[in-house]
């Protein structure tokens, strides 16, 4: 059996003990493994959850991190400081300085908030699908195929060289933004951190690289909070006929109650302490 735990999300089941922030977090365990993805923005509230929802931090065998902001990576420190060291999975570009231009058009800085070599971790980062644990894998890089997702958060910025600080900043492409799939006997399961890389381009990654299974679940952020009329009935159409759709984190409020709607019987918050189990 596999079991899939929201842990740190914009919001928690009702009448709960459980935290939100800003964020994400999933948990993954399988009778092999137990894999974090993501780990919210301060780490209190991925540790408080943890503990509210009687899972022990030390049984974490493995981390992946989704791309490089703080609202997915800033939990990290303090988990390592608590369960010690862990093998991390992610993109090379996981720690290049990030910036939110803000409305004066000044950088706020939203980079992964410590230095990689401050962490007592082994890292595996790579451009190319891993395979995690049993049935755990992550996507890879994804292909930037469809034009509608290509436009990108426009106040998301880099240097244009990213070894100095003192060049012009560009739009971020954030080649880094990654997701996980699960292997379950219903299906795959398509775990999104963010998906700065949009939920089209990242089924069409996944089928290709498993044409011959099918889609079960896709859950976690969606980054379709301000996504255009157009690029929201593609998306819909590209998730018809999967059986459970979990909207979380950046998919924003207005368009979670659309999918919650035009999908009555797939779609669901998928909130802190929400809990799935699938066979393997």
């Amino acid at each position: 059996m596999t079991r899939i735990t929201c842990l740190v999300e914009n919001s928690v089941k009702l009448s709960s003990r459980l935290w939100g922030e800003h964020g994400m977090s999933i948990l993954i365990e399988t009778e092999h493994d137990t894999v974090l993805f993501d780990t919210g923005q301060s780490g209190d509230v991925l540790l408080h959850n943890l503990q509210e929802l009687q899972i022990d931090p030390q049984t974490i065998d493995k981390i992946i991190l989704s791309h490089g902001h703080y609202d997915h990576t800033g939990g990290l420190q303090k988990l390592l400081d608590r369960i010690g060291p862990r093998t991390i999975y992610g993109h090379p570009d996981l720690f290049h300085p990030r910036f939110s231009e803000r409305p004066d058009g000044s950088p706020k800085p939203v980079s992964v908030p410590f230095d990689k070599h401050a962490l007592d971790a082994t890292w595996r980062l790579s451009t190319e699908a891993l395979e995690v644990s049993n049935n755990i894998f992550t996507t890879g890089e994804i292909p930037r195929l469809e034009p509608l997702e290509n436009e990108g958060d426009e106040r998301l910025k880099v240097h244009q060289d990213l070894q100095n600080p003192n060049s012009p900043m560009i739009k971020d492409p954030l080649k880094d933004d990654m997701s996980v799939v699960v292997k379950t006997e219903q299906g795959l399961v398509i775990l999104l951190g963010c998906c700065h890389a949009g939920v089209m381009n990242t089924l069409q990654q996944v089928r290709q690289q498993y044409p011959d299974e099918p889609i079960h679940a896709v859950m976690g952020g969606t980054h379709l909070a301000k996504a255009s009329e157009n690029r929201l009935t593609m998306t819909e159409n590209a998730l018809q006929g999967v059986p459970r759709i979990g909207l979380s984190h950046c998919t924003g409020p207005n368009v979670i109650a659309r999918f919650l709607c035009n999908f009555p019987e797939q779609a669901f918050v998928f909130q802190v302490g929400t809990q799935l189990t699938f066979n393997n």
